[in-house]
């Protein structure tokens, strides 16, 4: 979505708007039936709280993704600094490969619970970078800030910072895959 908001495809970025927000309700769907399925069934409750921990930050992640993608189509796109926008597609990278670490960090916990160690790591360092890129990224949104409307300087800094949110809960799943995994060693 944000290549296409990057290339100022108005059509594209609505498009893969109303995906993104059709997953993030398939999301929700999952994240409730997992939730009924972990208050009916015979897991130790610690490894209960700790599995709601996940599937909870989990959530937050695509809440966030979607309320960054939301904004997005509030404005058009060519009228956005090609720099800010390239500081969010540095962010949206860094999203997907945290999300691609964390799906591997939950599917090996059992099996390989170091390697999920490790992934978790590489989600927090991640974090990090999208941290300062996030800096960067406010720099330029500042000077963006005294050369245009209000409304595209809000709404430039409300993608990064929802995209930066979703980064964070990233680490915050990481952490909790973590605590898992450290009891499973």
């Amino acid at each position: 979505m944000f290549t296409a908001f990057k290339e100022g495809l108005i059509d594209k970025v609505k498009e893969n708007y109303l995906k993104v927000q059709n997953y993030e309700g398939e999301a929700d769907k999952i994240k409730r039936l997992i939730i009924r399925e972990l208050s009916s069934g015979f897991i130790h409750p610690i490894d209960r709280e700790e599995l709601i921990r996940l599937i909870l930050t989990n959530d937050d992640i695509a809440t966030y993704l979607k309320a960054a993608s939301r904004r997005a189509i509030l404005v058009d796109p060519r009228l956005i600094d090609d720099e800010i926008k390239d500081y969010i597609i540095e962010i949206s990278r860094r999203i997907v490969e945290s999300v691609k670490k964390l799906e591997e960090a939950i599917l090996t916990i059992t099996s390989k619970p170091s390697r999920s160690l490790e992934l978790a790591d590489e989600v927090e360092r991640l974090e990090e970078e999208v941290d300062e890129i996030r800096i960067k990224a406010l720099a330029k949104i500042l000077e963006f800030c005294d050369r245009t409307k209000t409304s595209l300087c809000i709404i430039a800094k409300d993608i990064v910072d929802s995209l930066e949110n979703s980064e964070d809960r990233c680490e915050d799943a990481a952490d909790v895959i973590r605590s898992i995994a450290v009891l499973k060693t």
